[in-house]
């Protein structure tokens, strides 16, 4: 290709380090591009939340129309930005590879409470404009107060920064993106399947109208089609569900093993309980149908479950159940005792890592209030271990 490309981007600091990363790769294959800024309706309009702005594609449509008149190639966009369906007349040609789609938990460190889950002293304000993020939220902590907060990354940052926020909720790809230092802030990491991601997050589009059949091909040595497998049941399952940016809905498949794994969060409001799925399956195909059946309205629960341990009215396992009046019957059947009367503190004066294997034995471990050295680190096995060892304080 003879031509110069121009690129379609907003004109934030993750737009343009994404466009520039596009129009890097692009150089690489000896194709000279260069940008161009366009404003959207989601840039200009920043006094309200997302559920109070119209329509769809706040962050795209201006970029989709530079495209169909013809004033741009190509547009890069944060694929979890766009609409279920292209306009007429374009296409995705390229999605990129995906970034760690994890949420991150940013409190500012007077505000850092390791007894308390995800670290977040009680009652904090959490920061976020995305009601996902929200109902998920809430689903752990139901005593945090959530603010909107609007905003590029380091918009964001900064308002916590300035103590308008005790807390944020931000995409990790972004902050990974842009190299920011967060030095100054505690960060509690939330994997996808802790705190399930939007459908495609952390991957970049391509479009491109889908007459330059020449710039198509092109973009495929950028290509990932793995990585198009996996949007391709997210999205489908946004689709089906008929959600904007607005739908407390968060939907991550990866692959593992030869089989793709679904993990799915819906509720109807920002401040309700989540519903949450995990399924698997050796295809793609039919998986998304599958996967918005199990949230049919008219889905059979049982009428009562058995869990042989007690569970505390904070449970999320109980909250889970409960919400769809499933009755539970929790009780106990085994008690364990520890074995173990005291320590050898020249032995854990001495060793660099202790791991615990459940949470009874960081419980029984620190009631024989055990000598070791400061510099010692703590290793855990499972969540729950984790969070006893949370409330002991590391």
């Amino acid at each position: 290709m003879d031509k110069t490309l121009i690129i379609g981007t907003r004109g934030s600091e993750l737009a343009l380090w994404q466009a520039n990363f596009v129009k890097d790769s692009l150089a690489a294959i000896n194709i000279t591009a260069e940008l161009k800024i366009i404003k959207t309706q989601g840039d200009r309009i920043l006094n309200l939340s997302f559920d109070k702005l119209e329509g769809k594609g706040f962050f795209t449509k201006e970029l989709e129309e530079e495209l169909l008149a013809g004033t741009i190639d190509l547009a890069v966009h944060s694929h979890k930005d766009l609409p279920t369906e292209n306009p007429p007349g374009l296409i995705i040609a390229a999605v990129s590879e995906r970034e760690d789609p994890s949420e991150l938990l940013l409190i500012l460190k007077d505000c850092v409470d390791v007894h308390q889950k995800l670290s977040l002293k009680y009652g904090a304000i959490v920061g976020t404009s995305s009601n996902r993020r929200k109902a998920q939220l809430l689903a752990y902590r139901p005593d945090l107060e959530i603010k909107d907060l609007r905003g590029n990354v380091p918009t964001r940052i900064k308002k916590l920064r300035d103590e308008s926020y005790d807390a944020i909720m931000i995409a990790k790809a972004g902050v990974s993106r842009l190299g920011l230092d967060l030095s100054d802030l505690h960060v509690e990491t939330l994997t996808p399947n802790e705190l399930i991601p939007a459908p495609a997050q952390g991957v970049l589009a391509i479009q491109i109208r889908e007459s330059n059949t020449e710039l198509f091909d092109i973009l495929q040595t950028l290509n990932h089609p793995d990585i198009a497998e996996e949007l391709a049941v997210e999205r489908t399952v946004l689709k089906l569900f008929g959600g904007g940016c607005h739908l407390p809905l968060g939907c991550y498949c990866r692959r593992d093993d030869g089989l793709f794994q679904v993990f799915t969060s819906k509720a109807d409001e920002g401040d309700e309980f989540p519903d949450r799925l995990f399924l698997e399956a050796a295809s793609t195909e039919g998986l998304p149908e599958k996967v918005v059946a199990k949230f049919a309205k008219d889905r059979k629960f049982p009428e009562s479950v058995f869990i042989t341990r007690e569970l505390s009215e904070q449970s999320y396992f109980r909250k889970a159940l409960e919400k769809h009046h499933i009755k539970i019957e929790d009780r106990s059947l085994i008690r364990t005792v520890p074995v173990i009367t005291k320590f050898d503190s020249y032995i854990l004066k001495h060793v660099d890592w202790i791991f615990f294997s459940s949470k009874n034995a960081v419980e029984y471990f620190f009631q024989l209030e055990p000598q070791f050295s400061k510099h010692v680190k703590f290793g855990v096995m499972g969540s729950g271990s984790e969070e006893m060892l949370c409330r002991r304080g590391y």
